[in-house]
């Protein structure tokens, strides 16, 4: 199989930063239409140009490096809840800052369609990198949106529908990640661009702001019913 071509050839700098990026482009190129099992190390290194000892160094393994190829080439949500939390800032200033670290990814293109493309295999081939990941990057949003919403809707600890409500609000950010070829054929002007990405965040926050209050509202005339 051909790989060659799959980096240009770049001269490798001396502190060996630009071959590690180079072996996880290649790996997130390889990884994602391949799979796991289907590509080899050999394959990584022809692809990135560097001796098949640097995986070696650099990851330990092709598990290693596989791990790193998951996690590094798209920024992960950044750790926002010192800002979330900050006083003097309202359920909308929040929501505003959640929605707009959560889509900043999106702002990469290329790359972060193939890391979706890649966690698609991880979850239909799983290798046990997923649960690693779910727990690392996407519980911190959920559990951040969970603690908003018992504080905004006055509880003591979260119930059920503070998760259905949770869940909702973060699926809203999650569907543009997981179904970019839809979005691409319907609306591709949506996340056509910076800009538009951050109208989407906006917009996103907007419609999250909309949830809460319907579910606040329908608290409120449960608890009034009981109490007919």
């Amino acid at each position: 199989m051909a790989t060659a071509n799959l980096v240009t050839h770049i001269p490798v700098r001396a502190d060996g930063i630009e071959a590690r990026q180079r072996l996880i482009t290649a790996g997130l190129d390889l990884f994602s239409r391949q799979g796991f099992d289907g590509t080899s190390v050999r394959e990584v290194a022809q692809a990135a140009q560097v001796n098949l000892a640097s995986i070696s160094y650099y990851f330990g393994d092709k598990a290693g490096l596989y791990r790193a190829v998951l996690t590094e080439p798209v920024a992960s949500p950044q750790n926002i809840e010192p800002s979330f939390n900050a006083p003097g800032l309202n359920r909308q200033q929040r929501l505003q800052l959640f929605f707009d670290d959560f889509m900043a990814p999106l702002k990469q293109g290329e790359a972060v369609q193939k890391v979706i493309k890649l966690h698609y295999r991880e979850m239909i081939e799983p290798t046990g990198v997923w649960h690693e990941i779910v727990d690392s990057e996407f519980r911190p949003s959920h559990d951040l949106m969970v603690r908003m919403l018992v504080a905004e809707l006055g509880l003591r600890r979260a119930d059920v529908d503070v998760q259905r409500l949770a869940l909702a609000i973060v699926g809203l950010a999650v569907h543009y990640f997981t179904c970019q070829p839809v979005v691409a054929r319907f609306a591709p002007q949506v996340v056509a661009s910076s800009r538009s990405i951050d109208t989407l965040s906006a917009r996103l926050a907007m419609y999250a702001e909309a949830m809460i209050r319907a579910e606040a509202d329908r608290r409120k005339q449960a608890q009034e019913s009981d109490h007919a």
